[in-house]
């Protein structure tokens, strides 16, 4: 991407101050972030497709219309918001353009839920007035969740908020089945789906929970045709076979082996019967069966299992079915005792007969995992159905070869190789759902049978109302499309596609980035890039940002069935949403899976605080600073605009930022903290540009607390005592700098404290800070790392003391950074509470912090004696511990047995005592 050209910061006429603007002793979010969230949302962040900017744009992962915020959602659009945030500020035309999904099953599972509370199904409704129910549900209680990520705080373009069943996604949807008909790539024909047997539609993969249950493997005796014939694996006359699913055995069509087995190398060619039955199936050899798997030879049921349907597909074996929609046991090949049976009463039954017949060989426990509807928790069945397909593997070589040009990249890389893994071995895609709700099929079928579809030239006219086909009755598939169908479509249909001279789609389209989790990377991310390439000729986006799921406190997946789940809206009410933000931000690191963690959440709010009491110290200073200024010049004027209206233009923070740099009465600390300010500017745009947006946080948290609240306010405190002008400007210009890079992750609270310094136009809109050359100081960074050196080894000799850190103590400063350290003398005084004196007689304390040496006096400070023998008595105290926690870690049956995070407290506490110990060996080594 070519870096965009940046706009300058508002006319100076629109950063007249605030004179009612006073910041509040505490930071409360329930007073400061609903207004904010409100002015967002009806001042909504519009994108202009006509400006001259270069274009950045992420279009919301859609979630269901029926959903509410949950911590994925959260983490999500955190993230989006953070690029669009700081892009926006950098001078791109920034989209982030928000929009729902119309969720077929879900919505639709609601809905009836609705009305069988009112004694009605949609059946006695008919599918017009069923339809006219969900859109009036949508009208009133969907899209909830929209509302609910306003007040997460996202800068979205509500201007352009879509929906898949929108007029013009809807089209969109159309054109691309009609244009992928008549191109040969979908079709209508007899697969093996997913079933879903109470809501009776089948189902995608996403709609699909994964579970491992106890279940039963059993081993079954199957006949050989040829008595005498004797595999490895079973008595003579007889092929074991071990399966999980017994009562499918009537649809057996053969037995599989594996081609290089020598078990059965014999064997292949020959026939066994099914147990139970008179009918025998041939034993076939085939690469997909894996010869370690159960006793190595594998029952083939074409019609319930997905392998054995590859597997019979390619033998040209039948699809007879003994499982119907309803999930019971039918047709002629099932035993008349079986017939009507629902599937698990009759994987009981038909093993009790095994048993008594004396095909059964063995039942033994086993795990097997299951998928279960995610809606009606039903286990899903495999079966074989006549539905609409769309064959895939033309459409991901394209994306295979774009991602061997580099189109798209992965971030974190490690999933490019599982992207082209899935792409290689991709099936066809079943894209027919029965349902009522979603884009309905545009298929129409004459009494024959033949399939009419509209005519890729006039793609919107129904074929029952083509004058062509006036002689023939047409009735309309009734299906609707799988949702990821219309889904697929979202980052170029929400722009405007198949219109592609419409201006959105000009320029905004390919999208910059997708956001999004890593496990639905098969299911849309992979769906879209198929997408963007057939239907655009460019792949959909640049980037996939992957993060990690989001997990319990104890690393499992969120469910209600479990009770574990987390209401992030109860997270906002408790912590603040800024706080929040800021441990999503903090959490997301390389695309690794996110344990809950109440301590970044706590950590958030507590550096919310932090900034605001920060703010507030410097706005008390800036006012009583204010007092003593007079004149009209740049400087004066800029600083006294946090208290009172300034009479003219105001220069930027930016431009103050240089000025200061060139003044020669700048004091140390100045000029340390706008080079350490110019660094992490750098360090943190580099680390937003390469999407790590948890290294970004982290550059930043770490140098507002420690560096400028901890360290610059501190030492600047003598100058803004003196009402120092350049120190007063340098507190004012730094702290706004410091609010525009923490915009995007806290947003809230940033604009409310920037409002505070004399700021109209809020700070959103603001630029985005640049790192400059001429505001590096390395004599200063070297100089101040000398200060900070000196405060650190004064403080530790006042606790090798015993003394408080308010007590005073006399130190002497020695080394070549000395005449440093005294020329700054206020600064380490007042931080760290000593008093600088030349030099020291009789026995001293010594320490030495980066080249720095500091001397304290033991006489007239302390005992010696007593304290020499309180020392020795911390020595034995630490060589305790240390060997405590060693002997821990080295029993066998502790590690064994104590949690991942016990085991960490024991490592961490033999380094911590160590370090201390050897910090102390080294203080009384001054002794003999």
């Amino acid at each position: 991407m070519t870096e965009p050209t940046v706009t300058p910061d508002p006319l100076p006429e629109t950063e007249s101050a605030h004179t009612d603007s006073a910041l509040s002793k505490a930071f409360d979010p329930q007073a400061v972030e609903p207004k904010w969230a409100q002015r967002w949302r009806q001042e909504p962040f519009r994108a202009d497709a006509s400006s001259g900017k270069e274009p950045f744009t992420i279009v919301i992962p859609p979630p269901n219309v029926t959903g509410n915020l949950h911590l994925g959602h959260a983490l999500d659009n955190t993230l989006i918001d953070i690029l669009i945030r700081q892009k926006r500020m950098a001078g791109y035309e920034a989209l982030y353009l928000p929009g729902m999904d119309h969720a077929g099953i879900s919505t639709q599972v609601v809905v009836e839920r609705q009305l069988r509370e009112q004694g009605v199904s949609r059946h006695d409704l008919g599918r017009e007035k069923f339809l006219d129910n969900v859109w009036e549900w949508k009208a009133e209680s969907g899209g909830m969740i929209l509302n609910q990520l306003s007040r997460l705080g996202v800068s979205a373009d509500w201007t352009r908020e879509r929906f898949t069943m929108d007029e013009g996604l809807s089209r969109a949807v159309r054109h691309q089945f009609v244009k992928l008909y008549h191109d040969g790539a979908a079709y209508r024909g007899e697969r093996i789906v997913n079933w879903d047997v109470a809501a009776q539609t089948t189902l995608s993969e996403l709609e699909i929970d994964r579970e491992v249950r106890k279940g039963k493997m059993t081993t079954l005796s199957y006949k050989l045709r040829d008595p005498h014939a004797a595999p490895s694996n079973g008595e003579a006359g007889e092929i074991r076979i071990a399966t999980v699913r017994p009562e499918t055995i009537f649809a057996d069509q053969a037995i599989a082996v594996h081609p290089a087995d020598g078990r059965f190398a014999h064997l292949v060619g020959q026939e066994a019967r099914i147990p139970l039955t008179d009918r025998y199936v041939p034993i076939i050899a085939d690469e997909a069966v894996e010869m370690e798997f159960g006793v190595g030879a594998l029952k083939i049921t074409p019609a319930h299992d997905p392998t054995d349907f590859e597997i019979g597909d390619r033998h040209g074996l039948a699809r007879p079915s003994v499982i119907d929609l309803t999930g019971n046991l039918t047709g002629d090949l099932v035993p008349e005792a079986f017939r009507g049976m629902e599937r698990f009463a009759a994987r009981k039954a038909v093993v009790k007969a095994l048993t008594e017949s004396g095909d059964l060989v063995e039942e033994k426990d086993h795990d097997t995992a299951i998928g279960l509807s995610e809606r009606t928790k039903v286990p899903v069945e495999p079966i074989v159905s006549t539905q609409w397909f769309v064959h895939m593997k033309p459409f991901a070589q394209q994306v295979l070869d774009g991602l061997e040009r580099g189109d798209i990249q992965l971030t974190p890389d490690r999933y490019a190789k599982v992207n082209r893994d899935w792409l290689e071995n991709i099936r066809d895609w079943n894209i027919s759902r029965q349902l009522w709700w979603g884009h309905q099929i545009p298929a129409w079928y004459d009494e024959d049978g033949t399939i009419y579809v509209p005519d890729p030239e006039n793609p919107d006219l129904d074929c029952d109302q083509d004058p062509r086909y006036a002689h023939l009755t047409l009735h309309r598939d009734p299906d609707v499309f799988d949702t990821w169908f219309s889904s697929n479509l979202w980052p170029f249909s929400t722009l405007g596609w198949p219109d592609t001279d419409s201006e959105d789609f000009r320029k905004f389209y390919p999208t910059q980035v997708l956001v999004t989790g890593y496990d639905i990377l098969f299911f849309w991310v992979a769906r879209m890039q198929m997408a963007g390439y057939a239907l655009t000729g460019q792949a959909p986006f640049q980037t996939v940002m992957l993060h990690g799921l989001y997990l319990d406190e104890k690393g499992q997946k969120m469910s209600k069935s479990k009770g574990n789940g987390i209401d992030p809206l109860q997270l906002f009410d408790q912590y603040g949403v800024d706080a929040c933000r800021f441990a999503f931000a903090f959490l997301s690191t390389g695309g690794q899976d996110i344990r809950h963690d109440p301590r970044r959440f706590e950590q958030g709010r507590n550096f919310v605080n932090k900034l605001w009491n920060a703010a507030r110290f410097d706005r008390m200073r800036l006012a009583e600073g204010t007092a003593a200024l007079s004149g009209t010049d740049d400087l004066t004027r800029y600083v006294k605009a946090a208290s009172e209206a300034p009479t003219g233009p105001l220069p930027r923070s930016r431009d103050i930022l240089a000025a200061l740099k060139e003044r020669p009465d700048l004091g140390l600390a100045e000029r340390w903290i706008i080079s350490r300010l110019n660094a992490v500017t750098a360090e943190a745009t580099a680390h937003l540009d390469a999407y790590d947006l948890g290294a970004a946080i982290r550059t930043l948290y770490a140098f507002t607390w420690d560096e400028f609240c901890d360290w610059y306010i501190e030492a600047a405190k003598p100058a803004l005592a003196g009402g120092n002008l350049a120190t007063l400007a340098t507190l004012k210009a730094v702290l706004e700098h410091i609010l525009k890079l923490l915009h995007p992750f806290m947003p809230f609270v940033t604009s409310e404290i920037y409002a505070s310094l004399g700021h109209r136009q809020q700070l959103a809109v603001h630029t985005w800070p640049a790192a400059r050359p001429d505001l590096h100081d390395a004599e200063a960074t070297q100089a101040f790392t000398a200060l900070r050196a000196a405060v650190a080894a004064a403080r530790s000799l006042k606790s090798e003391l015993g003394l408080s850190p308010q007590d005073r103590l006399d130190v002497a400063v020695e080394g070549d950074l000395a005449d440093t350290v005294h020329a700054n003398a206020p600064v380490v005084s007042g931080i760290a509470r000593v008093t600088l004196v030349p030099s020291l007689e009789g026995r001293t304390l010594t320490l030495v912090e980066q080249g720095v040496t500091v001397r304290a006096p033991l006489e007239g400070t302390v005992d010696v004696a007593e304290w020499l023998g309180k020392q020795k008595k911390r020595l034995a105290e630490f060589d305790k511990q240390i060997k405590q926690a060693q002997g821990k870690l080295g029993n066998e049956g502790f590690v064994a047995r104590a949690p991942a995070e016990v085991i960490e407290e024991e490592r961490r506490r033999v380094a911590d005592f160590s370090a201390q110990k050897e910090r102390l060996e080294g203080v009384l080594a001054q002794f003999g």
